[in-house]
């Protein structure tokens, strides 16, 4: 294979020269040997160290001989290895939060050694921290990391490992997934505008590119938050918003085996449709007289071709005469007392039911340790036919090869699950369901909602054509939309010990997932009924029928896949002399490619039991049978691919002297095929350096009240990417043009100096303990600079193109972040408190493009210099008109009713600032009570300061039928003189004015105060274990139940608004569940 065609042949002119040198680094970081290691004569002792509390590894523990300054430290196995000069002595093991201990050793006693370290209750607890290349004591990191362990990760039952980490770790908010962040969180706010803005996900040491929702939670051990740069760096150009480390579960070296089962059902409630704050049947039906008698449905009601709802019907009757008045009043209220979302919830919503289950078994020998899982998940969702059902698999062996100096490790991951979408949403027409339709009678039976107008060709019996009837509750039983989604990684890894302290590490992962939309409407549906009838041809003199569309199913296929391959080789080195100097460092190369590819068609006249289609003419153009208007058969056709490369040099250090000051520093190269066309536009250099000063460990400090006082600083660059922009021009071929010829459409202008974004990070951090660690914690202040920021820019005219998207925006950022923990009680009856603060702000220091006019500021198509990426802005109100009930604006200062001209200025004093739409404070409030088998915890998470703009009324959306048919405010409207007094909604005007409501909808009347206090769940558990009961027939027990979704219990708006909810709030959800170690 040439290599321009090969992994990484496309990335830049002189590849071969990288490629030949990442070859040289990786072959030495494996190859390499000290020769004086083979040459020493020295006694070889080996074994592992393990916490006497609860017998997991210790990692980062100090192990030396007495006769000697040589220390090593324990892996994250808890393994050591080390060589002494006399063949027998004493072994020293300390590790910080535990008590030192000593064992003895000799020419026949040198090891494996299984040594327990109790735990010294008068130190802090050791915690380390995993940053996907290494693991390392966070007393020794001075970088900005949250730790989620076990125990608060499984607070929550959601059978997804993000939602678990809702209200657990400061500086990360959650809100609602974008184009650019399908997650819907963010660490530390944001750091770009238009680019990708969602956490770089790192599973097991390498970028997990599949979808989340195939990673079993239940698998997990710990979560870890890289916040700054100094803890992000080593992940260079993909870590410019925070990195989320998701760490498995891995068995231990002499082990026994042990077999955990896991189970849980979760019962949510239906949702609260009635929170929609929708206008009431006897509302709608107003308006609809209304606009009958002003001529709204004469074109309607004479094409006889368009549907109209069931109260204007009744009025066409009335108008003909075959209605009296009192008729006619009578059948409107009857109308009136119908609300369609009592059916909705009735045959289209149920209770939501999620299972989970979950068997492992872990553990380990001498040589070996394993992890094996399985898991299971159905959930039916909250809407009928919608389900989803998941397989995952996940076994990981390590096998421990000459004396501990060789490891070798193997993992898979595979996960295979169904989604159904078959859920129906009624509709009316070619709009939105009207608020009194009926969609079943008495008995339960589909009743027909129009689509047509009765008596329209095709409503009634016609021998020509399919049954044209829109029956919305027949449609639930004739739905067929699946997505199947299979996905698999695996990895191998080699760590070769070349002398006490120095390994190198090689580690390498394949991933794949295919995913098969596959939507399939019967003949059944009204969708085929309809495309069927709609282009069928009948010849008028002949009478001949055919059928472009032919009989039979309509088949949408959409088939996605994804293919990532990672390399990786590093050298470790780690160690530690006489107490006194402690030096970690590691370096290395990597290589990575990932490669995505779509496909979708559509097949005509599917016969499901055969899987055989019928040929269609895709090409020519039909007349429909209902308008006459030409069209082309949809096609569905469309295919897309990419492929992003990446090469990288890293590397990464830490000096600790006297366990007291540490200095860290990080440095890595990345380079992608995506960027620039110079050699040096396509690599971005990043950094990052540290300090710590564990001020509490010096000899002047003698606080008893604050035993504990730490100081970290960091600064550097991370970085960010914009996979929808490229340095060269690419087009995508669209149709045919007039004249029969194929066309491209310009998708992205060429770019030559495109290159990444760069993210600038300050962090300063203090860590501390009260005595006793009653109360511990840390506060952290940041800063950031966000330079080479994707933006807009306008062009030349003599380029072609009116402006053009690269990197000519800059933002900043600063928020600091309060992490508190205290121990209330500490005995028999346990109360633990874990309260998070963090205060987040962002805002644009440069933006080329300026706004066309206010509409793009509020819109947010244009961001502000100065302000807020997320800021609200609105009209200024000026309250209704008395006389009209007209709302009133500001324009260049005056008090205005030119809505076309207000919406369409440029005088940015018309606007009002009310605000960020993302809250800048945030946090949680978690209580955690223990009584001896007992634990109870209640999470509240709150967010502040912030604003969001509320809904109301738009008459044209009323008048048309679109956006949800109306608002419940239409009840409050301006009516008479003396109700602009005592309320805001605007008269109800016919014709409708687009301006007019535009204004209304954007203005200052309409936003509200975003801040709310939620109860985010209750868990209870009662756990039993077999030394409290010799009897048990099993290891452990707990049974655990759990609540969540339980609501805002305050808010700053007095509309009783959730401003977390889009449509209708998350229902509660009542979970119950038993977890058995045997």
């Amino acid at each position: 294979m040439k290599a321009e065609n090969s992994l990484m042949g496309l990335l830049c002119p002189n590849f071969r020269t990288h490629m030949g040198l990442i070859t040289l680094v990786i072959l030495m970081l494996n190859c390499c040997a000290d020769r004086q290691a083979f040459a020493q004569s020295g006694l070889h002792i080996w074994g592992t160290v393990y916490s006497g509390a609860d017998g997991q590894p210790l990692k980062g523990a100090t192990v030396k001989t007495a006769n000697s300054p040589l220390a090593v430290l324990t892996d994250e196995n808890g393994a050591f290895s080390i060589t002494s000069a006399v063949h027998q002595g004493n072994l020293l093991i300390s590790y910080v939060g535990f008590n030192k201990t000593q064992i003895a050793f000799g020419i026949t006693n040198r090891g494996p050694f299984k040594i327990s370290l109790q735990p010294n209750t008068d130190m802090l607890n050791e915690v380390t921290v995993s940053t996907g290349f290494q693991t390392l004591p966070k007393e020794r990191a001075t970088g900005s990391f949250s730790i989620i362990d076990s125990a608060l990760f499984n607070r929550s039952v959601s059978a997804d490992v993000i939602s678990r980490l809702k209200g657990v770790s400061s500086g990360l908010l959650f809100g609602n997934a974008t184009a650019t962040n399908t997650l819907g969180i963010a660490i530390r706010g944001k750091s770009t505008i238009w680019a990708n803005s969602q956490p770089l996900v790192i599973l097991d040491n390498f970028p997990y590119e599949g979808d989340l929702n195939n990673i079993n939670p239940n698998d997990v051990e710990n979560v870890t938050i890289l916040k700054d740069a100094a803890a992000a760096s080593i992940w260079g150009t993909r870590a410019g918003n925070g990195v989320i480390v998701i760490s498995t579960k891995r068995g231990r070296y002499n082990q026994p085996m042990q077999l955990s089962f896991n189970s849980n059902v979760n019962i949510g409630q239906k949702p609260d449709l009635f929170y929609e704050r929708k206008i009431s049947s006897a509302d709608f039906i107003s308006a609809e007289k209304f606009l009958f008698d002003k001529g709204k449905y004469n074109s309607a009601i004479a094409d006889g071709l368009t549907a109209l709802t069931p109260a204007v019907e009744v009025l066409v009757k009335a108008k003909a005469g075959t209605l009296n008045q009192a008729q006619t009043e009578e059948q409107l209220a009857a109308l009136a007392k119908h609300d369609v979302r009592n059916d909705l919830l009735k045959y289209f919503y149920r209770e939501s039911v999620s299972q989970q289950y979950s068997l492992s078994i872990k553990g380990g020998s001498a040589q070996q340790q394993v992890y094996v899982s399985g898991g299971y998940n159905k959930n039916l969702g909250q809407a009928i036919g919608n389900s989803y059902d998941r397989i995952s698999l996940n076994a990981n062996n390590t096998y421990s090869l000459i004396n501990h100096k060789l490891e070798i490790n193997t993992g898979i991951v595979f996960a295979k699950s169904t989604t159904l979408n078959n859920a129906v949403s009624p509709a009316f027409g070619n709009g939105a369901i009207y608020p009194y339709a009926v969609l079943a009678d008495v008995n339960g039976n589909a009743l027909p909602i129009a689509k047509y107008r009765s008596g329209f060709p095709g409503t009634k019996a016609n021998p020509n054509l399919l049954n044209w009837s829109y029956k919305p509750l027949d449609e639930l039983e004739y739905a067929d939309n699946s997505v199947n989604l299979v996905d698999y990684q695996v990895s191998i890894g080699i760590k070769y010990r070349i002398i006490p302290g120095l390994n190198t590490d090689l580690k390498y992962r394949y991933g794949k997932g295919d995913t098969e939309t596959r939507n399939r409407y019967s003949q059944q549906t009204y969708y085929t009924r309809n495309l069927i009838n709609s282009y069928i041809q009948i010849n008028a003199a002949t009478g001949t029928l055919t059928r472009p569309v032919p009989l039979g199913d309509i088949l949408n296929m959409t088939n996605g896949n994804y293919q990532s391959q990672n390399l990786r080789g590093q050298l470790n080195f780690d160690r530690n002399w006489h107490e006194r100097h402690q030096l970690n460092v590691l370096a290395g190369a990597e290589v990575g490619e990932l490669n995505t590819a779509s496909n979708r068609y559509n097949l005509y006249g599917y016969d499901t039991l055969r899987e055989t289609s019928l040929p269609v003419d895709f090409y020519n153009s039909y007349p429909n049978y209902i308008t006459g208007s030409s069209a082309v058969i949809p096609s569905g056709l469309g295919r897309g691919s990419l492929t992003n490369r990446t090469i990288s040099f890293f590397g990464n250090g830490a000096y600790t002297f006297l366990n007291r000051y540490t200095l860290s520093a990080s440095a890595r190269s990345d380079g992608s095929n995506l960027f620039g066309v110079k050699t040096n536009q396509k690599w971005a250099p990043l950094w990052s350096v540290g300090s710590g000063w564990a001020i509490s460990k010096e000899a002047f400090y003698h606080s008893s009240l604050l035993p504990l006082l730490k100081l970290r600083a960091t600064y550097g660059y991370n970085g960010n990417i914009d996979k929808s922009i490229t340095a060269y021009l690419t087009t995508r071929l669209t149709s045919t043009n007039r004249y029969g010829a194929l066309y491209s459409s310009v998708l992205n202008p060429p770019n030559p100096d495109l290159t990444w974004e760069r993210i600038g990070q300050m962090n300063l951090a203090a860590d501390f303990g009260f005595k006793n660690n009653r109360v511990s914690g840390s506060i952290e202040y940041y800063r950031k600079n966000g330079n080479d920021l994707i933006g807009d820019a306008l062009l030349a005219p003599t380029s072609g193109y009116a402006s053009f998207r690269g990197n000519t925006a800059s933002m900043k950022g600063k928020g600091f972040d309060l992490t508190l923990q205290a121990l209330v009680l500490n005995g028999t009856f346990g109360w633990n408190v874990m309260g998070l603060f963090s205060y987040t702000k962002s805002w644009i220091t440069d933006y080329k493009v300026m706004p066309v006019g206010n509409a793009d500021y509020i819109s947010g198509s244009v961001p502000k210099v100065g302000r807020d990426m997320s800021g609200i802005y609105a009209y200024k109100w000026a309250g209704l008109d008395g006389q009209t009930g007209d709302p009133q604006g500001y324009l260049n200062g005056l008090v205005s009713k030119d809505y076309a001209k207000m919406v369409a200025g440029t005088n940015i004093s018309d606007l009002e600032y009310k605000g960020p739409a993302s809250p800048p404070v945030f946090g949680s409030l978690l209580n955690s009570f223990a009584y001896k088998g007992f634990a109870l915890s209640v999470n509240l998470i709150y967010k502040l300061g912030y604003k969001f703009r509320r809904e109301s009324v738009s008459y044209s959306s009323l008048y048309s039928g679109t956006s949800g048919t109306g608002h419940i405010d239409f009840a409050q409207r301006w009516q008479k003189p003396g109700d602009e007094l005592k309320t805001y909604v605007p008269s109800m005007v016919y014709p409708a004015n687009a301006s007019r409501d535009n204004f209304y909808l954007q203005s200052a009347a309409l936003i509200e105060k975003g801040d709310h206090v939620r109860l985010q769940d209750v868990q209870l558990s009662y756990s039993l274990s077999k030394k409290q009961m010799p009897v048990l027939p099993v290891r452990n027990i707990q049974l655990y139940g759990n609540l969540s979704n339980l609501g805002v219990i305050w808010r700053a708006n007095h509309k009783g608004l959730d401003p977390d909810a889009a449509s209708y709030p998350l229902p509660i959800s009542t979970a119950l569940g038993i977890k058995i170690d045997l």
